[in-house]
């Protein structure tokens, strides 16, 4: 369920003063964004069925990678938290 303040639609809809002097309303789409990593905030490698558009028809494991927390954090990050802990 969203959160109270993305059920509204004033979030999309602007009030923009043209060049002619006239106030319009614009219409503003929003898109998801790419996935994050949580802990390094680097643009996570997905699978290209995790994409915009492709993500319907395919299953849950085809759109994130299959390891510990997946889809979640990189690997690059998972790999530094990996070595930080065998050496404490």
């Amino acid at each position: 369920m969203p959160r109270p303040g993305m059920l509204t639609r004033s979030r999309a809809n602007r009030m923009v003063r043209t060049p002619g002097n006239r106030r319009v309303i614009h219409r503003q789409k929003f898109y998801k964004t790419e996935g994050r990593c949580a802990v390094s905030g680097s643009k996570l490698q997905l699978p290209r069925k995790a994409k915009h558009g492709v993500r319907r028809g395919a299953s849950r494991s085809a759109k994130r990678p299959n390891r510990p927390y997946g889809g979640v954090i990189s690997s690059r990050a998972l790999r530094r938290g990996i070595i930080k802990a065998s050496r404490d």
